[in-house]
């Protein structure tokens, strides 16, 4: 993967990350603060999916050659930090609802669901199979990671097996994730085809494509919100969503951007001088994306002032980062140490 793409998909995975954050902290926590994001939450994990599928469609083409590497990879990227982001649920939802019960079950926001089994399931990154719904607690955003594995086990099973037990796994894992995760399998599958199609291009500088990449994300700026209202009423049937087919738009849309970054080096190359802090960032995404959710209830529960007030924005806001950026960071440095305790009992 040439430098400009690297950077260019670590902002993008940081800005949407803090996208998802800020839009969920947009409502009644803080009195409406930032408000107009909270109409790109769902955008915003499409553009995570297509990430994904991009990414994964690099490692297994250039580092991860079996299947036994590629698990643990998977399972060590999601676990150092999903783990975590469990404990701190528990703990925040625990003490927040007994402080201010009101906040947690009087909201315009799901109640959180705190049985056990939620927190059982999600750790296996199968809590929404079929629809279950049952994410842990207060956090939410937890649902797009049953998701997420569910396409890296499907894609593994097309990599790394052949003939009829290929066909067969497949199978299996379509009937075991159920319809509404496989819905968006061709979302993430986005992401894997530009991937190859990048392979087959040579990275380099064009006027034309450098403008339609320019508007492939201005549209995603600012065209977001209505096609989101225009489709928000589309039946969902089974499919436990009502605006997928808005979310295949967002998708598209992202996607296109993506491609076309590869001819656009030199807009990509103004990020240069901030390499280093975009880096630092896009590492601790994945802490922001699930750490934010209990964090933002709990800093709200403490009602240091009016929702409005600069002291409550700046506890829910900044006490939400300095969480993030300091335990956060730490449970994303795990990810190594995990990945060799799981080597190693392979192994054995």
């Amino acid at each position: 993967m040439n430098k400009e793409t690297s950077l260019y998909l670590d902002f993008v995975r940081f800005i949407s990350a803090l996208v998802v954050f800020l839009g969920h902290a947009a409502g009644k926590l803080t009195s409406g603060f930032l408000w107009q994001l909270n109409e790109y939450l769902s955008a915003a994990v499409m553009v995570f999916f297509v990430l994904s599928g991009y990414v994964i469609a690099f490692v297994t083409d250039k580092k991860e050659k079996d299947v036994q590497s590629y698990l643990i990879a998977r399972i060590s990227r999601f676990s150092s930090v999903a783990i975590p982001a469990l404990l701190l649920t528990a703990l925040l939802d625990g003490v927040g609802s007994s402080i201010n019960n009101e906040l947690y079950f009087g909201g315009p926001w799901p109640e959180p669901n705190n049985n056990l089994i939620n927190y059982v399931l999600s750790a296996l990154f199968i809590q929404n199979v079929w629809g279950l719904n049952l994410n842990p607690g207060i956090n939410v955003p937890f649902w797009s990671l049953s998701f997420e594995f569910g396409f890296y086990l499907i894609f593994a099973a097309f990599v790394f097996t052949t003939g009829r037990k290929r066909i067969l796994t497949i199978i299996g894992l379509f009937l075991f994730l159920g319809p509404n995760i496989i819905t968006y399998l061709p979302i993430w599958l986005m992401g894997v085809v530009v991937y190859f199609a990048h392979k087959h291009v040579i990275p380099k500088n064009s006027i034309v494509c450098g403008i339609a990449f320019i508007a492939t994300a201005l549209a995603l700026v600012f065209l977001v919100p209505s096609i989101k209202d225009h489709f928000h009423h589309t039946p969902s049937f089974f499919l436990g969503k009502r605006n997928v087919l808005a979310d295949y738009i967002f998708a598209l849309l992202f996607s296109a951007n993506l491609y076309l970054s590869i001819y656009a080096t030199s807009l990509i190359a103004l990020l240069a001088p901030f390499r280093p802090h975009i880096i630092y960032l896009a590492s601790c995404s994945f802490s922001l994306y699930l750490f934010h959710r209990p964090l933002i209830q709990f800093f709200a529960a403490l009602e240091v002032g009016e929702p409005s007030s600069f002291s409550s924005r700046f506890l829910v806001i900044g006490g939400t980062l300095f969480v993030v950026f300091t335990f956060g960071a730490w449970a994303e440095r795990q990810k190594t140490f995990v990945k060799q305790k799981l080597t190693e009992l392979t192994k054995k």
